[in-house]
């Protein structure tokens, strides 16, 4: 899949321990990931297809990032489904899509199941996008997509960890 919408994705208060059971669990090398972590498609919504770009953890912030494609839509269904799984439970799960033509990018949250945030981050026209590719604008327009992606992870894990850190905890009973 060359083209499509691209997302980016970080499981926050991810240890160790959760990557060793996820290795265990899903292929972490491939897109089989995706169907290894929510195998009923039902729960994929309009999403069709999720391939998989990148995968890494980064200890030192106990986090799992990773950067999927998909033909059309955000993977948001899939999003929504994953934050449920034993694997994603009780972690914040934020998530940025970039559409196709790179003039849109819609920002989510999700937590156990639950979708905290929906947010356009940018939406400006396609032909402005154009306009600064034919200008060779490279660097702007990965400014222009990446610093609201920034600030919405950082509002995201200020307000769901930093101020309310036991949103995620499952009380037991």
């Amino acid at each position: 899949m060359s083209k499509g919408t691209r997302t980016y994705v970080t499981v926050y208060e991810f240890q160790e321990r959760d990557l060793a059971t996820l290795d265990k669990s899903a292929n972490l090398e491939s897109s089989q990931f995706f169907s290894d972590l929510v195998p009923y498609r039902r729960e994929w919504g309009e999403t069709a297809h999720i391939e998989l770009e990148e995968l890494d953890y980064i200890p030192s912030r106990s986090q799992l990032t990773f950067v999927c494609r998909t033909k059309w839509n955000a993977p948001d269904s899939w999003l929504k489904a994953a934050s449920a799984t034993p694997t994603f439970q009780g972690k914040l799960v934020v998530a940025a899509s970039v559409n196709n033509d790179e003039n849109q990018v819609d920002g989510y949250a999700f937590m156990n199941y639950d979708l905290l945030q929906e947010k356009v981050l940018l939406s400006v026209p396609r032909n402005m996008v154009e306009e600064m590719y034919a200008n060779e604008q490279i660097e702007e327009i990965d400014n222009m997509i990446h610093k609201p992606i920034k600030i919405f992870a950082k509002e995201c894990e200020d307000y769901y960890i930093t101020e309310f850190p036991t949103l995620g905890v499952q009380e037991s009973g």
